[in-house]
C-alpha cells in the first residue's frame, strides 16, 4: 500500500504477488534468480517460487477456508483443479472431521 501511495497514478495494478516497485509485472526469472542467491547466503536448499502459492492453499484448506474461495485466491477458473491439486490435504481434513463428531458423540468427556 505505501508503494502503490508513492507512485500515485504511475502505479501499476496487477493481480501478481510478486512486482516492481511500482507494481508492474517482473520477470518470472528475476524471482527465481534471488532465490537462489538467498538460498545459498543462508545455505538452504532451493527454494521454488511456486512452493509459496503451494504453501498458502494448503494451509487455507487446513485450516477450514472452504475450496471455493481458496480456489478463487489461486485464480483457478474450476474448483476441480484445486480439489484435484489438494485431495490429499482435503483427506486429511475429512478424516479430522470425523474424529470430531466421533468426539462429540461417541467418547465420554472427563467430567
Amino acid at each position: 500500500m505505501e508503494q502503490r501511495l508513492l507512485y500515485g497514478e504511475s502505479w501499476n495494478t496487477s493481480d501478481y504477488l510478486f512486482t516492481k516497485d511500482d507494481g508492474s509485472l517482473i520477470i518470472p526469472g528475476t524471482i527465481n534468480g534471488w532465490l537462489d542467491r538467498f538460498s545459498k547466503r543462508h545455505g538452504l536448499p532451493h527454494i521454488n517460487p511456486h512452493a509459496f502459492r503451494h504453501s498458502a492453499a494448503s494451509i487455507m484448506i487446513s485450516q477450514g477456508v472452504d475450496i471455493v474461495t481458496v480456489s478463487k485466491m489461486l485464480g483457478h477458473t474450476k474448483t476441480s483443479m484445486t480439489t484435484d491439486t489438494y485431495a490429499h490435504i482435503i483427506e486429511e481434513n475429512k478424516a479430522k472431521a470425523s474424529e470430531c463428531i466421533a468426539d462429540a458423540i461417541l467418547r465420554k468427556k472427563d467430567e
